[in-house]
């Protein structure tokens, strides 16, 4: 929730100034702002030993993002923004023994946009930057009668890129797009791969 806070409040302060400035709208410059809603999948070789190997994993789940950017022409932007992959997770059991695996993903990203725009509002894009994510896991069993928990937090810097499609309307921002995110940490890659619509508002 903090982080959510942050993140709301960095679009809010990214924003301001530039609103100050401008006098009126120009789909081909200017600010905006945006939510979207997705669906994201990990792709890890763990995990997938782990699906193989007869335990349940369940490797998608809701996310969700917030950003903000500014266009300086009909071709380029840059945005910033939040973006929740939501949890992952494994469990298995073997008569009274179980454990169950979640691991969290979430973080704040910098991009520069490409588009070419199409015709009357709508322009297709790509997007290229890195993500500063946070991630944390958490282990409960139960072997032989005996109750176990641990957690784990990792954190770090990665690239991640897309491309979509948006279409303005009476400043009405509508996007559907494709993300991947290679993350790496202490040797081992995880691919998250997001589908997301999101709707905002060109100021």
């Amino acid at each position: 929730m903090q982080r959510l806070l942050v993140s709301i409040a960095m679009t809010t302060l990214f924003a301001s100034p530039v609103l100050a400035q401008s006098q009126a709208f120009s789909p081909d410059m200017g600010p905006y702002i945006g939510a979207g809603i997705g669906h994201a999948k990990l792709d890890n070789e763990t995990l997938d030993w782990l699906d193989e190997n007869g335990v349940n994993t369940d490797d998608t789940d809701i996310s969700y993002k917030l950003f903000a950017g500014y266009q300086f022409n009909s071709n380029f932007a840059i945005e910033a923004g939040y973006v929740d992959f939501g949890s992952f997770t494994a469990s298995g059991s073997n008569g009274a023994d179980n454990a169950d695996l979640k691991l969290s993903a979430e973080g704040f990203t910098a991009a520069l946009v490409g588009k070419l725009p199409i015709q009357s509002g709508f322009s297709v894009y790509g997007k290229l930057g890195m993500i500063a994510w946070d991630a944390d896991l958490t282990l409960n069993a139960t072997i032989q009668g005996q109750s176990y928990r641990a957690t784990a937090s990792e954190d770090g810097t990665d690239p991640f890129y897309g491309i979509g499609a948006e279409y303005v309307v009476n400043q009405i921002v509508m996007r559907a797009e494709l993300e991947r995110y290679d993350i790496s940490d202490s040797g081992e890659d995880y691919t998250i791969d997001m589908i997301s619509a999101s709707l905002g508002y060109h100021f």
